[in-house]
């Protein structure tokens, strides 16, 4: 046996690792087992054997290393639950900004848009010449582009109206009446060409 384990270790190289199964280890229990081979000046040869438990050397240690892995696995749950955690967060912030800003533009589009649409239709009244239908009391936009257009607007139905002042009404009304002939006979002219 001897022989055989020196085999073994020059084999290895030095130290060797064996797992020896004795009454209180009845599963194995890992050892570290050196042989040297010793002569004497007398021609007696000697074997010196090491058997040194691992366990007992590298108990503590193992228990450490395992300690340290099963902390090393709860914080990798724990670090991945906070980065579930924290893309949810991420997602509902980014829809919520989204929805916000979506709801933001909505809103500045239609302040920008209902007086331009008042406007358009004050527009339509004014160039059938029912300068009355405006309304001149209104307030003013906050938007200044659109409020620039809306005083622009007002000043020329002032001058509209001073400028009809001196006008006779027979002017007026004839320009309206051949309005209204030359929009009529517009349309009957394009019927009769679509047929």
């Amino acid at each position: 046996t001897t022989k055989k384990l020196i085999e073994e270790i020059a084999v290895t190289g030095g130290l060797a690792v064996m797992n020896i199964t004795t009454d209180l280890a009845p599963g194995g229990e890992a050892f570290y087992y050196r042989v040297e081979r010793l002569y004497d000046e007398y021609g007696v040869d000697w074997y010196v054997h090491l058997v040194i438990d691992r366990a007992y050397i590298l108990g503590s240690i193992d228990k450490s290393l395992q300690e340290t892995r099963e902390e090393i696995q709860a914080t990798g749950t724990k670090v991945d639950d906070n980065l579930t955690t924290a893309r949810t967060v991420l997602y509902v912030c980014v829809v919520a900004v989204a929805v916000g800003l979506t709801v933001l533009s909505i809103i500045l589009v239609l302040r920008i848009i209902d007086p331009l649409v008042v406007l358009e239709g004050e527009m339509a009244a004014v160039a059938v010449m029912k300068l009355e239908a405006v309304d001149t009391k209104r307030p003013l936009s906050a938007l200044q582009e659109v409020r620039l257009m809306q005083v622009s607007f007002l000043q020329m139905i002032r001058n509209l109206v001073e400028y009809r002042n001196y006008m006779p009404a027979s002017v007026l009304q004839d320009d309206s009446d051949d309005d209204d002939t030359s929009a009529q006979e517009n349309d009957l002219s394009s019927i009769d060409a679509s047929r």
